[in-house]
């Protein structure tokens, strides 16, 4: 691995955990959007509110329902095979670990050491980028289960502002 490959690997975690927080800001403009709406609405109707707000008020109860479920299904859906690539990185990565160890005991002259030393060093690199990528890999987990919660904030948004 180059020293540009190796940059890429580290760098692609930050630049999920920026995606994330940008959906994050998107998310809180368009609930504030909304919920500015709705206090207005609420605020006119008055003590006796008309069919306009009840219906609004079912509407919101069954996206609290709605929302979170489709959230917490995206996020298991990405996690799986998350997960299982996490896993075989791990055990590729022990694997490798103990093969270049042992391979590095055995040299046989300073020369092969050296060679072997080398190897062990790329393959020990290789499994940190690999737990240092989770965190990526956490930010895109959640992405996914903010992607549902964010479309529907955004449609409120729209819908409401053509009111």
């Amino acid at each position: 691995m180059n020293r540009e490959e190796l940059r890429d690997q580290l760098l692609e975690p930050v630049l999920q955990c920026t995606r994330l927080g940008r959906q994050a800001s998107q998310l809180m403009v368009a609930a504030s959007e909304v919920i500015d709406h709705r206090s207005r609405q609420l605020r006119r109707a008055g003590p006796i509110p008309g069919e306009a707000v009840w219906s609004e008020v079912a509407l919101m109860t069954r996206e609290k329902i709605d929302v979170p479920l489709e959230s917490a299904t995206a996020m298991a859906t990405a996690m799986v095979p998350a997960v299982q690539r996490f896993w075989t990185h791990a055990a590729e990565s022990m694997c490798a670990l103990g093969s270049d160890s042992l391979s590095l005991a055995s040299s046989p002259d300073a020369e092969q050491f050296r060679i072997r030393q080398a190897a062990l060093t790329t393959t020990m690199i290789n499994a940190a980028v690999g737990w240092f990528q989770l965190w990526g890999v956490a930010a895109d987990i959640a992405s996914q289960g903010l992607k549902p919660v964010l479309r529907h904030t955004k449609a409120n948004a729209e819908r409401l502002a053509k009111r």
